[in-house]
């Protein structure tokens, strides 16, 4: 019998190592993108496209980056397949079907997925001792730098009307630039839209060279949104999580080497999902940070000023706008409170760590203006409730989010919990408001 002595490898496991070095994903993806470069190129060539040749360039770097495995390629190379993909499929359905153009999409698509999911395997997966360690050490090395997604999504009821040259549009609008869509071709532009829905690349030259990807889809945001919700205390956010049923998301596409800073970066994504913002959108999600706020006209201007993050950390309260009687709001509070028994009862029956139970009251700042907030409550007593600030204070520095409170039941002004079913029950000033700007828009 033949015994290894450390370090011994023989000469037939060389050979796999070598051959899945040679076959790797990287190696096959970057292959792909490089002919379909090419491509471009010759089309940008032949027909004088400024465009064609810069996404062709765009394309070539890429390919080359994934041959030297760097790890912001595989990102990119991964969304660029995934595009190309995209196109082809799109195609099948728009134009004529062709099996060539069905194998093509096919196999984009697989070279995404696998670019993603394993990037190292090759055709015989069959690593020697120093490869797996190598790969592994790859891959806590990639985790490690794993920079955090730069991206605002909105949650909608319905997918939004969306194509290259309407996202051009938009996007030209909320950034003042001259962005092309579709097969635009103009040498004076300052970037341009690819793909098609619900999949968008987009490149711009100002104020620095940034890609970015718009998705526009029609799906829930989360893959168990009901899981997501029974997570979330304020029962307003967890309805819109349950509810919602498409997303659009700007996010960066980040590059090791990329000038533009985060703060610039949420600036231009924050003026991007405002312009693209409609009746349609329920609230607005900050994956990086969790920040989720309900979607408002006075959110939508926050978001389209120098600090967009912060708009997000302040619960944005909606206006009382076209209400034809003034006593709504102080009827909807009355109700609050003669409707209070209702809380205390069901909170006495809630689960020890079921923090679903949460109500609005008055604070006064030191510049004495008054600020509703919501507080999560942890104790009841026959006069007081005790709970945790929710929001963000916005006049007065002695309070904090998190910050323990004690706030008189005689000045709530609103309250929700969940009832027998787990619905939300209460909200009543929020219905209030609702119900008038419902009249509004149908008078």
């Amino acid at each position: 019998m033949l015994v290894r002595e450390p370090g011994d490898v023989p000469q037939g496991e060389k050979m796999k190592a070598l051959i899945n070095r040679l076959t790797s994903n990287w190696n096959f993806a970057a292959l792909l993108l490089g002919f379909h470069a090419w491509a471009w190129v010759m089309v940008g060539i032949w027909m004088n496209n400024q465009q064609s040749k810069i996404v062709g360039a765009l394309e070539t770097v890429t390919a080359l980056a994934l041959l030297m495995r760097l790890r912001w390629a595989r990102l990119v190379g991964t969304a660029m397949l995934i595009w190309i993909c995209g196109s082809k499929a799109y195609g099948l359905v728009a134009r004529d079907f062709t099996w060539k153009q069905a194998l093509f999409a096919a196999i984009y698509g697989l070279a995404a997925y696998h670019l993603w999911t394993k990037p190292n395997s090759g055709i015989i997966d069959d690593f020697t001792d120093d490869d797996k360690e190598v790969a592994g050490s790859d891959k806590n090395k990639e985790e490690e730098d794993a920079k955090p997604i730069i991206s605002l999504v909105h949650l909608r009821r319905q997918q939004r009307y969306l194509e290259p040259q309407v996202l051009a549009n938009a996007l030209s609008e909320a950034w003042g630039l001259k962005i092309t869509g579709g097969d635009g071709d103009d040498e004076d532009a300052d970037g341009f839209v690819a793909g098609d829905n619900p999949l968008f690349l987009v490149m711009v030259k100002k104020p620095t060279f940034a890609m970015f990807m718009v998705h526009n889809r029609d799906s829930a945001y989360f893959d168990d949104p009901e899981e997501v919700a029974s997570h979330v205390p304020n029962l307003r956010f967890a309805e819109i999580i349950r509810d919602h049923s498409a997303w659009l998301a700007v996010d960066l596409m980040q590059v090791s080497d990329s000038k533009l800073d985060q703060d610039e970066a949420y600036r231009l994504i924050g003026k991007a999902v405002a312009m693209l913002a409609d009746d349609d959108v329920m609230a607005i999600l900050c994956p990086q940070h969790r920040f989720f706020n309900l979607w408002s006209p006075e959110l939508e201007k926050m978001l389209c000023g120098d600090s967009p993050l912060d708009a997000l950390q302040e619960e944005i309260k909606a206006p009382v706008i076209g209400v034809p009687d003034g006593d709504v709001i102080e009827n909807a509070i009355a109700e609050a409170r003669r409707r209070w028994p209702e809380f205390v009862a069901i909170f006495k029956k809630r689960e020890p760590d079921d923090e679903r139970f949460i109500v609005k009251a008055p604070f006064t700042g030191e510049d004495g203006q008054v600020e509703h907030m919501w507080l999560q409550v942890f104790g009841l007593e026959p006069e007081y409730v005790h709970g945790h600030l929710v929001n963000h204070p916005m006049h007065t520095t002695k309070l904090q989010r998190g910050s323990q409170v004690e706030v008189a039941v005689a000045e709530l002004s609103d309250w929700v919990c969940p009832d027998a079913e787990g619905k939300a029950l209460g909200n009543f000033t929020q219905q209030a408001i609702s119900q008038a700007a419902k009249q509004k828009r149908e008078a």
